[in-house]
């Protein structure tokens, strides 16, 4: 499409869609369509793309950005565009309906309709929406199994006969008392629970105390009950947090996932996830915008407060979406302190966490996002299944040792880990020498025969340390492809000199980076392992005979070297543990070394 096909746009908001053929391949929103659809003509990356492979455009004006953001999730919904960010899932979530009726019924559905009903969720599956609706069953008197809208029965049914039914539907149930059940119900799936286990425990002293026993059972049960409930797997993670949701944003190469942790009363009331395959041209800004279009323009009840990993060009406008849906102001930040920074973190983490265990699931399947890349970003023939990664540890010379980390499937193997010291530098610092001498030992020892050969080995360092490595292989006789990974710049280097770039969340690069820091943590630990064993070593550690126990009769009956070359044999050998041969052996021992 050139710049004169486009047609005529006018300046006011409105939704554009892009349209290759028949088929639309992107949709957008825009407070000016001129100015938004004039910056494809002119734009790079992702804008040039849809722009290049677009030959058709059609819009439409809407009144305000509102009305045009509501638009365009729609028309996404409705249209799937290649181009735009799309979450995983196309299904409906369910929701916890309170339906509109003198006598309301709790059900589950998976529609969302404008019919006065009262609607909780999304929920992130049907096991969550099924828990709570059990409870509700099992605690509230609602009516269960009299159809929506209700019908009247002849005779009451068994929930009646075991307290958890009011019976409306045969004209039992008192229009108050049902208001009533109705009110703690909405309390409690608005996550207002210690408000409810308040009301709940007053009520059951009253009872108790105007001798009303069996009303005082039935509410103590119900406070059981709910505070088994929220008593197992919850917690209130700060009192003063109140309802807000935080979200949380993970995103790696063409894959992205943001789980949303919902708080009600500083309670962590439940978590929902959404994962993303198609953002390899998308900013994370847009992927966080695409999940807020997709979750937010439906979740119900709203919370005043939504947490944001990071700033977006649209959430101002969100927030005026949702508040328009909620009744009362909502707001949209980032926090940049206190409990709120902490709670953001938590939803970070688990964001990664999610990803990584969808990635796994991918590589299941064969088509790890990581091993694709790095197989074209290196060029290799085939996939990289198993990669060895080797690090050097040493402090001023002292107690080099060597570490290997084995990656399988872009997953660590722990029980292929491997160590060694460096022993033929006599105290001379050399990473080159090192790590020339460990691949060398590696490939050409007993450890060639005990362990499978790698598809990839990643050195941690430069250009050095890569050549060195090359150098020893070759010595082995072995060919295997190797990659350099630089500190700070997160550069690849080959043998060859030749610097591969690669973007920070390529997911090869995080792959390596991941191995790069486990293998250098494996190196580490036994580093210091040694040295804290150099540094607790004994004079007594060389003398023969002399073991643990003797030595600590020594070294608690004596304070200096000169008092004990100044000892008796006799005195020594009657010390616990010791007799005249290892005293003599201790004084002629001292005696030599002074």
């Amino acid at each position: 499409m050139t710049l004169e096909q486009l047609p005529k746009l006018p300046t006011k908001p409105g939704v554009y869609l892009w349209k290759r053929g028949e088929r639309v391949i992107y949709v957008g929103k825009a407070k000016n369509l001129r100015a938004r659809v004039s910056h494809y003509a002119h734009g790079e990356d992702k804008a040039g793309r849809i722009f290049a492979e677009a030959d058709g455009l059609e819009f439409i004006v809407t009144r305000d950005e509102v009305e045009a953001l509501l638009l365009e999730a729609n028309l996404i919904k409705a249209h799937r565009p290649e181009f735009n960010v799309l979450m995983k899932d196309d299904k409906h979530y369910p929701f916890l309906k309170l339906t509109n009726e003198p006598y309301p019924m709790l059900i589950v559905t998976r529609r969302v309709e404008d019919d006065g009903a009262g609607y909780w969720g999304p929920f992130p599956d049907a096991g969550a929406v099924r828990r709570i609706k059990r409870l509700v069953d099992r605690v509230f008197p609602l009516r269960k199994n009299s159809g929506v809208p209700m019908k009247k029965r002849r005779r009451p049914c068994l929930n009646y006969a075991m307290g958890r039914c009011l019976a409306p539907c045969v004209g039992r149930a008192d229009p108050g008392e049902y208001a009533a059940v109705v009110r703690q119900v909405r309390q409690l799936l608005d996550g207002q629970v210690d408000d409810l286990l308040g009301e709940l425990t007053a009520r059951m002293e009253e009872a108790a105390a105007a001798q009303n026993f069996e009303l005082a059972a039935e509410l103590r049960d119900q406070l059981r009950a709910l505070e088994r409930f929220f008593s197992s797997g919850q917690q209130a993670y700060a009192v003063g947090l109140g309802d807000l949701d935080a979200v949380g944003l993970a995103k790696s190469g063409a894959y992205a996932m943001v789980q949303v942790f919902q708080i009600r009363g500083g309670r962590i009331l439940g978590r929902t996830s959404r994962f993303v395959e198609n953002a390899g041209d998308a900013s994370e800004a847009e992927v966080l915008e695409a999940f807020l279009r997709d979750y937010y323009l439906v979740a119900s009840p709203l919370p005043p407060l939504v947490l944001l990993p990071l700033q977006t060009e649209g959430q101002n406008l969100f927030a005026r979406v949702l508040a328009q849906r909620a009744g009362r102001k909502v707001e949209l930040r980032r926090p940049q302190r206190g409990e709120k920074v902490r709670l953001l973190q938590l939803a970070m983490q688990n964001a990664r966490a999610g990803l990584e265990v969808e990635l796994a699931r991918l590589e299941k399947r064969g088509d790890h996002p990581a091993l694709d890349s790095l197989q074209r970003s290196l060029g290799l023939s085939r996939r990289p299944w198993r990669i060895e990664g080797y690090d050097i540890s040493n402090l001023f010379g002292s107690a080099v040792v060597a570490a290997i980390a084995v990656f399988e499937g872009g997953r660590p193997r722990r029980s292929q880990y491997r160590r060694m010291r460096i022993r033929s530098l006599a105290g001379k610092p050399d990473d080159y020498k090192s790590m020339e001498e460990a691949v060398y030992r590696r490939f050409s020892g007993s450890l060639q025969a005990k362990m499978e050969s790698p598809d990839l080995l990643l050195i941690d360092g430069g250009l050095g340390q890569v050549r060195a490595a090359a150098k020893a292989l070759a010595r082995a006789g072995v060919s295997l492809p190797l990659v350099g990974l630089a500190k700070r710049e997160e550069v690849l280097v080959l043998p060859s000199g030749e610097r591969v770039m690669l973007p920070l969340d390529d997911p090869g690069l995080r792959l390596l980076i991941h191995l790069r820091d486990e293998t250098h943590r494996f190196g580490l630990a036994y580093n210091r392992k040694l040295r804290g064993r150099r540094a607790l070593k004994s004079v007594f550690d060389d003398v023969p005979g002399i073991g643990p126990t003797r030595k600590k009769a020594l070294l608690e009956h004596y304070s200096t070297l000169a008092e004990l070359r100044a000892a008796p044999l006799e005195e020594l050998a009657a010390l616990p543990g010791m007799n005249r041969r290892a005293a003599a052996a201790v004084l002629e021992w001292l005696n030599h070394k002074s």
